[in-house]
């Protein structure tokens, strides 16, 4: 299990997109079992919060520094720095002095600037945002309009939810009108249709109010938000003053811990949908203001009524699972209480705010460190203050096999391509959930509601006509999952051939391409150029534009591709000594090896050893082993009486090769 969150998190920071960096995917926790409640005052407070910093399996993190804050009705209770924000200064962390990067929690002041120009008319949540955009175009495919609510719900239908958001070259200051022009994805759902985070619906909100206000919009914030809430170390564009007190990030390089993570700029400067720089103190304020009606003291930055819109249920898959407010996300019905929450990362930093409307209750947590201490203590504080009462247990189903049949079938993440789900019905009234990262088992409690083994909910939704379309887990909370079509198999791919099964499973994810009567050609080989095409495909990676590597790529189709995966964040390919990548040589099977694991590797996937027979070269033996001891091959790998493999590691990978170990790298 500890293995499996590893991997979800790099899922989420390293190779989704290039810049995950700004999302938050929190765990869905088991319920625990029933306890007296804590009173939530001051001191106990800061007792339960000094007693989670001591715990064993906090401090194994290794967390240089965090802020930890809780407030209650217009008071607040803890605003307390803990370890340091620079390791080798010493530096303490400060609550009211120490800058933190806080993320995707730049989201949710981001929908406070739409809101409040919707009180003032300037927006109106049901119309087409073209409107709003002026001489900037949609890329709108569809024939339904992309409207602000859309967009407060991540529900944009956008391709591409994911633009680089940071840039190493800390003197590159691109606007954000310009970066948006440049990086202008393509509305290709019919907006409102599915849920997927949505970083790029963000920045739109940003650019919108920075449109309609005509200034900048870390400006618009600052005057608007900032400055009658008395949050004077706040900025989305942090001052020199400012930036000379940001926390030090940090990350683990391999076995070395707590590295300082290079500098680094936003992308855009001005960057709505991840880059405010703030102080615990500062988010005490804003937290009291949203508790209390938009008002902290006799300032107000939203009517109440507005407010109570902006943390209410805006979008759900089920009425039992909820999955946007305007600004927020939820976690789970936590402990039986009502929470919306909002959680950000960047490489080195990561954040989680919380609120509890009901009991006017709010917490906040960061850290200089990406690292899931935040997941920790907003459940150690759920279930210390609100623990689980005690509730009649669920009713289950006892639906037959064929019953269930009508949700079977491959599913593909709508926002992280290479999350395949297998779903299949059980003799026994359950579904099995499997995919590179579980096996579960679902019992039913509704039609269209199940539960898995932890208490974790997923929900499925209907097409018009009736046929399951999606399905939405709390595990996976990033987006919907979309359920594929059968489509008819390749002519030359029968039911009886020994690779149909991944050949034909590529295609149901429109990894590769083809219509009824058209030939897969499963015994030709492949060139390097289409095998590392394929691979991409899978992964679902979009080009960046990035300074030419290979002397070799002009005219090859997918040059651009070619040339993205060689970049340092994804480190898949690399030319020869003569800068050349050779696109139309065949890729021996250890060479795709080597490409395969170099991106398990980069996901932290453990290393297993396996017993090959000869005929590896030195530098693609780990490669070659890993491959082989994960099953990750087709029926043309031959395992000896005495354990040794021949993965004929030389020999060149054909087409039906390449598809077993693509289509089984998802599973």
């Amino acid at each position: 299990m500890k293995r499996k969150k590893r991997l979800w998190t790099k899922l989420c920071s390293v190779l989704a997109g290039s810049c995950l960096a700004f999302t938050t995917a929190l765990p869905a926790y088991a319920a625990p079992a029933a306890n007296p409640a804590a009173s939530l005052d001051a001191k106990e407070a800061e007792r339960f919060a000094d007693a989670f910093f001591k715990r064993e399996d906090v401090k194994a993190l290794n967390v240089p520094g965090a802020v930890f804050v809780v407030v209650k009705g217009d008071k607040v209770l803890l605003e307390k720095g803990y370890g340091y924000a620079d390791l080798k200064t010493k530096t303490p962390v400060d609550p009211r002095q120490t800058a933190f990067r806080i993320a995707s929690i730049s989201k949710v002041f981001t929908a406070t600037a739409v809101m409040q120009l919707v009180e003032q008319g300037k927006i109106d949540l049901d119309k087409d945002v073209q409107s709003y955009l002026g001489d900037i175009p949609l890329k709108n495919k569809t024939s339904s309009p992309l409207t602000m609510k859309h967009l407060l719900t991540h529900t944009s239908g956008f391709d591409q939810v994911d633009p680089q958001g940071f840039t190493f070259d800390v003197n590159q200051k691109t606007p954000l009108e310009d970066f948006t022009r440049k990086n202008m994805p393509n509305i290709v759902q019919p907006p409102g249709e599915v849920y997927k985070y949505d970083n790029v619906a963000s920045m739109f909100q940003g650019l919108i109010v920075q449109k309609l206000t005509k200034q900048p919009f870390h400006q618009y914030v600052s005057e608007h938000i900032f400055k009658p809430l008395g949050m004077n170390d706040s900025s989305f564009v942090p001052t020199k003053e400012l930036q000379s007190r940001l926390a030090t990030g940090y990350v683990d390089n391999g076995d070395q811990a707590n590295q300082p993570f290079p500098p680094y700029q936003m992308m855009p400067v001005d960057m709505p949908q991840g880059g405010m720089v703030t102080t615990g103190s500062d988010m005490s304020k804003f937290l009291i203001a949203q508790l209390n009606g938009g008002k902290l003291g006799n300032s107000r930055i939203l009517e109440d009524k507005t407010l109570k819109t902006m943390q209410s249920t805006q979008l759900a898959i089920h009425p039992e699972l909820p999955i946007m407010t305007y600004g927020y996300e939820f976690a789970q019905q936590q402990n039986g209480q009502y929470v919306i929450v909002k959680g950000g990362t960047t490489p080195d930093f990561s954040s989680l705010i919380w609120l509890m409307p009901e009991h006017k209750v709010g917490g906040f947590i960061v850290t200089n460190k990406n690292i899931d201490l935040r997941g920790l203590v907003f459940k150690a504080f759920m279930d210390h203050f609100y623990p689980k009462k005690e509730s009649k247990p669920r009713a289950y189903l006892t639906p037959s096999k064929q019953e269930l049949r009508r949700f079977e079938g491959l599913y593909s993440d709508l926002r992280i391509r290479y999350l395949v789900t297998r779903i299949e019905a059980a003799e026994d009234g359950t579904l099995e959930m499997k995919s590179v990262l579980y096996k579960k088992k679902l019992r039913q409690l509704d039609s269209l509601l199940f539960e898995d083994e932890s208490g974790g909910l997923v929900a499925f939704k209907e097409n018009p006509d009736g046929k399951i379309a999606y399905y939405y887990s709390q595990s996976l909370p990033t987006a919907y999952t979309a359920k594929m079509p059968e489509k008819e198999p390749f002519a030359d791919v029968p039911d009886h051939h020994p690779y149909a099964e991944y050949i034909n499973g590529l295609q149901q994810l429109n990894i590769v391409k083809g219509d009824a009567g058209d030939t897969f050609g499963p015994d030709q080989p492949m060139t390097r150029a289409e095998f590392l095409m394929m691979f991409l495909s899978w992964l679902g990676i979009s080009a960046e534009k990035t300074t030419a590597r290979f002397t070799d790529l002009e005219g090859v189709p997918g040059a651009d591709m070619i040339e993205t995966a060689a970049l340092p964040h994804y480190g898949l390919v690399q030319g020869n000594a003569a800068n050349r990548f050779e696109p139309n040589r065949p890729i021996t099977r250890q060479e795709a090896a080597v490409i395969v694991w170099r991106f398990f590797s980069k996901l932290g996937h453990p290393s297993k050893n396996a017993k090959l027979a000869e005929g590896t070269d030195p530098w693609a033996e780990e490669s070659v082993k890993n491959i082989v001891a994960h099953k990750l091959y087709g029926p043309e790998v031959l395992v000896t009486k005495d354990g040794k493999a021949d993965y004929k590691s030389k020999q060149v990978m054909t087409r039906q090769e390449a598809a077993a170990l693509i289509y089984l790298s998802s599973h």
